[in-house]
Formats: structure tokens, C-alpha cells, sequence
């Protein structure tokens, strides 16, 4: 099946490839995980997402209630992560390996609820951190404060470009991307390798061109 769809695309004049597909996700968990950017993942990435959820979630201020309910679940969320891809023995997991894990689960992967724990838990926590009105939907501003918080862009008008390539026509008409919306763009984030994808773009507009640079950090070598 998964071959029919490449032949297909490639007759489309669309370029697919593992190479592209491996930038993305780069990208991807260097800018939403590897929260310390040493080009790696560890715990101590998880615990300092805690940290800083805590504060973006209790408007700027310090609480050791919520900062405790966000440090349990990354604690699950890094487990999870672990059982599924694995890590070294110095407790960390590359961007390679988690590449590598994901691509073979491209070809029979469909569903949002069909991803490993450890991408739905973060892709839900990121859903809930932007929908600031709480409403269940994001909208153009909300989705300019997520990339505005996590992605190196510096132009409004590329996030709003980036925003605007994922509507349907019923998301226009209900004024954003709702949960179930989102769950489907996620679901195709990890899946698709059309490099051209609008789900490229539901973590913010990434740059693919950054991959090479990120994967050095982790070898100094580069």
C-alpha cells in the first residue's frame, strides 16, 4: 500500500522521501522536546518542560501544586517514551532513533489514537497549553502565541501563512482547528511523507533546513 502511494505521488511531480520525513521530525523534537537543545532527549529535557508549563500555565507565577500535576505527567509521558523507542545507557534517546521508530510505523499507522502513548499525551498537552479561550480550537491568535513560544520564526505573516495552509473549509467556517481537527493533522504530521504536507505546519511553521544543523549538536564533530 505504501508503495502504490509513493508511485502515485511521485507521478503528482510531489517529492516523498525518508530524508524529508527525517527533517521534519528533526525539527519537531528538537523544538517541543529537547527543551535544554544539547540535540538530544533526556529526563532532565521533561522536568524543564514542567517547569516551564507551570509558569506559562499560572499566568508567569510559581505554584508547587500545578508545577507537581506537570512534573508526574512529563514523568509518565518520558517513560512511556523510553519503553516505546528505548535510550542508551546514559538515559538518552537521539533524534535518530525516534526517526527510525516512527518511519516504520508510517505504513500502518491511521489514527490519532493508533500513535504511541508518548505522541498523543504531548500532542494533547500542546493542544490544551494554546487553546487559552479553552474553547477546544485554536484560532489564528492562539496559534501565533504556540509558535511564537516555540519556533524560530520571527515573522507574523509566515505563521499566518502556515495557519491558514491547514484550513478546510469547514474549519473556516468554524473559525479555527478544533481537537478532533488537530488529532487528524497530528496523525498525518507523523504519517505523511509528502514533504509538501499541510500538517507540516500544526506544531508551527518548522524549518526543514535546520535538521542537519540540530543532529550536529548531539555530535560535535559536525
Amino acid at each position: 500500500m505504501q508503495l502504490f502511494i509513493f508511485k502515485y505521488l511521485w507521478r503528482k511531480g510531489l517529492r516523498m522521501t525518508k530524508e524529508d520525513y527525517k527533517k521534519r521530525l528533526v525539527v519537531f523534537f528538537s523544538e517541543k522536546l529537547d527543551a535544554d537543545k544539547n540535540g538530544y532527549i533526556s529526563w532532565d529535557d521533561y522536568r524543564l518542560m514542567a517547569l516551564r508549563t507551570t509558569f506559562q500555565q499560572n499566568n508567569g507565577e510559581y505554584n508547587e501544586d500545578i508545577h507537581r500535576k506537570y512534573l508526574t505527567h512529563s514523568k509518565q509521558m518520558w517513560e512511556s517514551l523510553c519503553n516505546d523507542v528505548g535510550g542508551n545507557k546514559d538515559g538518552k534517546v537521539h533524534f535518530q532513533d525516534l526517526v527510525n521508530f516512527l518511519y516504520e510505523l508510517t505504513s500502518r499507522t491511521r489514527h490519532f489514537e493508533e500513535l504511541p502513548d508518548f505522541l498523543q499525551n504531548l500532542a494533547i498537552e500542546v493542544f490544551h497549553m494554546i487553546d487559552k479561550k479553552c474553547d477546544m480550537m485554536w484560532d489564528r491568535d492562539e496559534y501565533r502565541f504556540g509558535s511564537v513560544i516555540w519556533c524560530y520564526v520571527t515573522e507574523l505573516k509566515e505563521i499566518d501563512k502556515a495557519f491558514e495552509s491547514m484550513l478546510s473549509s469547514d474549519d473556516r467556517k468554524r473559525g479555527g482547528i478544533t481537537l478532533e481537527r488537530f488529532k487528524e493533522l497530528v496523525t498525518e504530521f507523523f504519517t505523511s511523507l509528502d514533504a509538501n504536507t499541510p500538517s507540516r505546519n500544526i506544531f508551527g511553521p518548522l524549518d526543514p533546513n535546520m535538521a542537519e544543523e540540530i543532529l550536529c549538536r548531539a555530535a560535535p564533530v559536525c
